[in-house]
Parts: C-alpha cells; structure tokens; sequence
C-alpha cells in the first residue's frame, strides 16, 4: 500500500527546516558578535594584550567547537529536537546572562 503526502506538507517542512537554520545561524552570529563586542572591555578590565585577546577568541572557538560536537552526538542518542529545544534554551540563557554581565 502506498502513502501519500499532502502536497503542501512537504513544502511547510521545508519551510520550518529553512526557518530552523536562519534563526540558529543569527543565535551564533549574534553570539560571536557579543564576544568580539566584550573584547575591548575584557583588555581594560584584565589588562590583556592583543595577544591575550586573540587565547580569548582561540578559547571561544575551541570550546563551541568541542560543545557542538558533544551536542550532536548527544543528538544522536537522545533524540535530535529534544537536543534542539534543550540548546536553545541553553544557549538563550547563558548569552543572556553573559549580555547582563
């Protein structure tokens, strides 16, 4: 027996996928955006060189690079929207808390 699809369901799929990648890729632009924003602060404040501000780059880089690779094989396991939803609330609450600060 062979299913059909609605024919405007497969283009609403597409759709929220297309929306899923925009409204994560802004999240991260945004995010990089605040730390390159905090660098003149974090040298004032800590008495970084330029040197010392690019470890900051290197270190932020490095560890959302290390996390997005934990959270995908967590994806894996766990369920791929479960992770979604749980790393946007993460990800919203620690760059909100990192605006405030």
């Amino acid at each position: 027996m062979k299913t059909t699809i609605p024919a405007g369901t497969a283009v609403s799929h597409k759709t929220a996928v297309l929306a899923i990648i925009l409204v994560s890729y802004l999240m991260i632009v945004l995010d990089i955006s605040i730390v390159i924003t905090a660098l003149p602060k974090i040298r004032d404040g800590l008495g970084f060189s330029a040197i010392g501000l690019t470890w900051v780059q290197n270190a932020y880089t490095l560890a959302f690079g290390g996390l997005l690779l934990l959270g995908a094989r967590a994806g894996d396991i766990l369920g791929r929207r479960r992770m979604f939803i749980a790393g946007l609330v993460l990800f919203t609450i620690a760059s909100l808390a990192i605006g405030l600060a």
